[in-house]
């Protein structure tokens, strides 16, 4: 993978752990928390999501999954299904309004992964793999702490 692909990949990380980078571009993502956003993504993009899957994903507890997503059911924009091969797991998937937020958020990644993309075209190689390692470091910062949660919470 070229490195601004990976540095696009770590600036998109940071910002899914703060509240700088808001959806608020479209009507539809003014009723919705970034929170909720980001988990109707994995449940979009994962196979037979379920608590366990997504809170892996996402790195969150599965209590906070578990929260999100009755509120994305209660919302009307996912819903819950059982396998029939195992009527034991709960799954999830997007309802039409859930698929509405799924696509506008994936337009808002890719306009920003342009723009980012083109920020960094001027930046050297040696450049950009400071920019990278840096990047990683506080991604795996990031994701220690949501570690430390895990284990908390088991």
């Amino acid at each position: 993978m070229d490195q601004r692909l990976r540095i696009y990949d770590s600036l998109i990380k940071m910002q899914e752990h703060s509240d700088v980078f808001e959806h608020k571009q479209e009507d539809l993502l003014e009723k919705i928390s970034l929170a909720e956003v980001h988990c109707i993504d994995w449940i979009g993009m994962t196979s037979h999501p379920n608590v366990t899957k997504i809170s892996q994903k996402m790195g969150l507890t599965r209590g906070a999954i578990s929260k999100i997503s009755k509120k994305l059911i209660k919302k009307g924009f996912i819903e819950s299904y059982q396998d029939a091969e195992n009527n034991k797991e709960i799954y999830f998937r997007l309802t039409e309004s859930g698929q509405s937020v799924y696509d506008e958020h994936k337009k808002i990644h890719n306009e920003v992964k342009q723009v980012l993309l083109t920020l960094l075209e001027p930046y050297s190689d040696n450049e950009q793999a400071a920019i990278l390692r840096f990047l990683t470091d506080i991604n795996d910062l990031y994701n220690s702490k949501s570690a430390d949660i895990n284990e908390k919470e088991k």
